[in-house]
């Protein structure tokens, strides 16, 4: 086996949406860039979404929406415009402004924006590498962080760098890293992204001297059914429920445990401290024509929630009869007796005193109509929130709060922009990367 030692500009760990951008915006200024990626290809769990770049239309709503260290939200907000105009200026497809959750965005021709990074980066002389690890990361005697120390089927190569950018996703893909960060619920996790972001990038950033927000829990996701065939990339979308924030949910005990309103991500955050990390999804004819058949993204067409979730192992049930509700609520370890209850409660309070609902419905309280679907549905994760502790130039910070120096962060691997909830995940990686190449010195 051989050891090799190559140098360059700038050293970027992950070929994710954070990374490439990174990697892109640095290549485009003259940068000699080393893209080092575990898998076999690019992308990460950015080319599984649905390719929308779209934040919060202002701090307020960052701040009550994201959740996050405003500082941190600040930079997605302030750096969108730069990031959305970079995009533009390279030819790559941008639909119309569209509104989104509780901002706005653009649906943008994602895999043109990734390819056209590693273009970029191979143009400036600089190499895109697969199915490499990234072993330790190497620093200097005065403890500046100066490359890393990779490892692939040909050997060893010390790749020497002015800068190193950790952006390998976050550690979803680790069901002991999520038990040990947000609960031991999270083990069991429904994993609905890439699988090889297991905390690479943290781990290398703590054992150079980085801090790890061990307070932040977030993560995204969505409420998923139950599959015969979870793991396919096509049930990411079609088991997830994102009608959740129009509907109600009960936990095993038979009582409304969050505000469903305030989203179907943070509804999927809540989840997981619950009785066995699941719940049943209730709703009526007026949210399932509403919102259970519609569009999720314009990319895919209009499903049938409740109809895919049956069809493919789901557990479900649709009836008129509230002792068939109770019933199968019962039949599947729930207390089916106290949700008619809580059920009845919530009908009543929604008519005639929404203001002493608990827990509240902040964005809207209607009473359901009696025609009822029913699923029992399981929190499943797309990356998470809790990173390495950063500054708003992307530095990875020490435990005295200095700075590391030559190391950066973004994307998943940088914690604190968004808490327990959210603001658009395309835009926080890309926002990070770009600000994390300028802070390397390629404005």
């Amino acid at each position: 086996m051989s050891h090799e030692t190559m140098e360059c500009d700038l050293l970027v760990i992950g070929s994710g949406m954070a990374g490439l951008s990174a990697a892109g915006w640095a290549a485009e200024r003259g940068a000699r860039v080393v893209v080092v990626e575990k898998a076999s290809t690019r992308g990460g769990s950015a080319v599984l979404s649905g390719g929308v770049l779209w934040t919060a239309t202002s701090a307020s709503k960052m701040s009550m929406y994201g959740c996050g260290d405003p500082k941190l939200g600040d930079v997605v907000l302030d750096t969108y415009p730069q990031a959305l105009a970079w995009i533009r200026s390279r030819g790559i497809q941008v639909s119309p402004a569209m509104n989104v959750l509780h901002g706005r965005g653009y649906a943008v021709d994602l895999i043109h924006h990734l390819d056209d990074c590693i273009q970029m980066v191979e143009k400036a002389g600089g190499y895109i590498v697969y199915e490499t690890t990234t072993e330790t990361l190497l620093k200097d005697d005065a403890g500046k962080v100066i490359g890393a120390r990779t490892v692939c089927a040909d050997g060893t190569v010390d790749v020497i760098a002015t800068n190193t950018i950790l952006a390998t996703g976050g550690y979803q893909g680790s069901p002991e890293l999520r038990a040990q960060n947000i609960h031991g619920n999270a083990r069991n996790l429904l994993l609905r992204s890439n699988p090889v972001s297991q905390g690479d990038g943290i781990r290398l950033g703590t054992e150079a001297g980085g801090v790890f927000n061990k307070n932040n829990k977030g993560f995204y996701g969505h409420l998923v059914t139950k599959s015969r065939n979870w793991g396919e990339e096509r049930y990411y979308t079609g088991l997830s429920q994102y009608h959740s924030d129009h509907s109600l949910l009960f936990n095993e005990q038979g009582f409304r445990y969050c505000d469903e309103t305030e989203g179907d991500h943070t509804n999927t955050y809540r989840t997981v401290f619950e009785s066995n990390a699941r719940a049943i999804l209730l709703w009526d004819k007026r949210i399932q024509e509403t919102y259970a058949t519609a569009h999720v993204v314009l990319s895919a067409p209009p499903l049938d929630k409740y109809k895919v979730a049956i069809e493919n192992g789901g557990e479900g049930v649709h009836t008129t009869d509230i002792v068939e509700l109770e019933r199968f609520a019962t039949a599947h370890g729930f207390d089916g007796a106290q949700l008619v209850r809580s059920l009845a409660e919530y009908q009543e309070g929604s008519t005639n005193g929404w203001e002493n609902l608990n827990p509240p419905r902040r964005e809207s309280a209607i009473p359901l109509d009696g025609e009822y679907y029913a699923l029992v549905v399981y929190p499943a994760i797309t990356f998470t929130f809790g990173g390495l502790m950063i500054d708003t130039d992307a530095r990875v910070l020490k435990d005295d709060g200095s700075v590391l120096p030559g190391l950066l962060a973004a994307g998943s691997d940088a914690g604190g922009a968004y808490g327990t909830g959210y603001a658009g995940g395309l835009a926080m990686a890309m926002t990070f990367g770009i600000t994390a190449a300028q802070t390397a010195g390629w404005k």
